[in-house]
C-alpha cells in the first residue's frame, strides 16, 4: 500500500514539474528567415531581401522571397511584417548576402547593428559578398538543388573544408571591424548562367570599404600566407606556359600537407621589416610535361621560385592598397609594440611602407603513382 502511495505521489510531483503547452507555436505559423540580403538599387536606395522556407503542405513552392525598401534592417523587418503571414524568426538565419555596391560606401557596417544587438540573431550566420545583384541570387531558386539558403550555406562550408574559400561569420566580420592589426576579407560569389559559384575573396580596408577582389588561386595563397590550418588544400601551379600549344604547358597539381611559417619583425630606417619563411610539404597529384621521379630537385626549385614570386606579388598588391588581410600587424604589435603603437590608428599606411621579403621552400613528399 505504501508503495502505491509513493508511486502516486511521485507521479503527481512529476506532473506538476512538466512544462505546459499553452504557449506552443506551430511551425506553419512561423516565418523562419534562413537568408537575408542587403543591396542598393539603381537609385541608390537600400533594398532588404528575405528568403524563407514554407512548411504548408498545400503550397507547392517550398520557398518564399520578399524584398522591401528600407533605411535599416530593423525598419526592413517592420516592412516585411506587413507582408508575411507568420511571426518572423531570425535565430536560424544561415546566410547574409551583401551586394558589392553596399560595401563601396563608408560606414555600411553600421547596417548590421540590429543583428549584433538582437540576442535572437545568429552570430554564426555566414556573410557573403555578391558580385552582381543580390536579387538575381535570391530569386534564382534552382530546381535541382536543395533550398537555396541551405545550398549556399553548404557551398561555403564545402569550400572552406577544401580551402577554396574561408567561412566568414557575422562574428568574424565584427572582429575584423574592430581589429587594428588586420583588415577584412569576405568570400565572394557570382551568379552566371543560372549557377552560383564561389569566386575568391573581396578585400576591405580599415574602414570596411571595398578595395579589391582576388580570384580563387590568390585566395588559396592568402590562406597559406595566413597560416591557415590545412586539411585538403589543393593547388595547381603553372610552372611555364606554351603559347602555341596549350598541351605543352608545364603544370603541377598537388595537395599541401605540412605548412610551417616563421616571421621575424624588425624596425629599421623608420619602417617595419618582415622576413617571412614558408616551408611546404606537397603531395603531387598531376604533373604535365614534368617527371617528378627523374627531376625531383629541379621541380622543387621551379615550384619554389614560382610560389615565391606569386606570394610576393600578392603581398605587394596588399601593400599598394594599404590593406593587411594576412595579419602582419599582429606580429608588429607583438614584437615591435613601441613602434606599432605610433601607427596603430593608421596601420594600412605603415604596412604599405614596410619592407617585406617572402621565401618559400618546397619539399616533395610523394610523387604519386605513375603506371607509365
Amino acid at each position: 500500500m505504501k508503495t502505491k502511495r509513493y508511486l502516486l505521489l511521485s507521479f503527481c510531483i512529476s506532473t506538476l514539474l512538466l512544462s505546459g503547452c499553452n504557449d506552443k507555436t506551430n511551425i506553419e505559423d512561423i516565418t523562419m528567415t534562413l537568408m537575408l540580403g542587403i543591396d542598393l538599387n539603381e537609385d541608390n536606395e537600400m533594398i532588404i531581401y528575405s528568403s524563407n522556407p514554407v512548411f504548408d503542405k498545400e503550397v507547392s513552392d517550398k520557398n518564399e522571397e520578399y524584398s522591401v525598401k528600407a533605411s535599416s534592417l530593423r525598419e526592413g523587418r517592420g516592412e516585411l511584417d506587413s507582408l508575411l503571414a507568420g511571426t518572423i524568426s531570425k535565430g536560424k538565419m544561415q546566410v547574409l548576402l551583401i551586394g558589392k555596391k553596399v560595401i563601396q560606401h563608408e560606414d555600411w557596417f553600421e547596417l548590421l547593428d540590429s543583428l549584433y544587438r538582437d540576442s535572437f540573431s545568429s552570430i554564426n550566420c555566414k556573410v557573403i559578398i555578391v558580385e552582381e545583384s543580390v536579387a538575381d541570387v535570391i530569386y534564382s531558386s534552382p530546381s535541382d538543388k536543395i533550398r537555396l539558403p541551405l545550398h549556399i550555406s553548404k557551398l561555403v562550408e564545402t569550400g572552406d573544408k577544401r580551402h577554396i574559400t574561408r567561412e566568414t561569420t557575422l562574428h568574424d566580420v565584427q572582429s575584423d571591424h574592430y581589429s587594428k592589426t588586420k583588415t577584412g576579407s569576405i568570400p565572394r560569389i557570382t551568379y552566371k548562367n543560372n549557377s552560383i559559384n564561389l569566386s575568391g575573396f573581396t578585400l576591405l580596408n580599415h574602414k570596411d570599404m571595398y578595395v579589391s577582389d582576388i580570384n580563387q588561386y590568390e585566395g588559396e595563397l592568402l590562406q597559406l600566407l595566413s597560416n591557415t590550418k590545412l586539411d585538403q588544400l589543393f593547388l595547381t601551379t603553372k610552372l611555364s606556359k606554351e603559347e602555341t600549344n596549350p598541351f605543352q604547358s608545364k603544370l603541377l597539381s598537388y595537395n599541401v600537407g605540412d605548412l610551417n611559417r616563421k616571421i621575424k619583425v624588425k624596425y629599421e630606417n623608420d619602417q617595419f621589416v618582415f622576413e617571412t619563411d614558408y616551408s611546404l610539404a606537397i603531395y603531387i597529384k598531376e604533373a604535365l610535361n614534368e617527371n617528378p621521379y627523374k627531376d625531383r630537385e629541379k621541380i622543387e626549385k621551379e615550384l619554389k621560385e614560382k610560389l615565391t614570386a606569386d606570394f610576393n606579388k600578392l603581398v605587394k598588391s596588399f601593400q599598394d592598397n594599404g590593406i593587411d588581410p594576412v595579419g602582419f600587424g599582429e606580429y608588429a604589435r607583438a614584437f615591435q609594440n613601441k613602434h606599432w603603437e605610433k601607427v596603430s590608428d593608421n596601420w594600412g599606411d605603415a604596412f604599405g611602407k614596410s619592407n617585406i621579403t617572402i621565401d618559400v621552400s618546397v619539399r616533395i613528399k610523394d610523387e604519386g603513382l605513375n603506371m607509365r
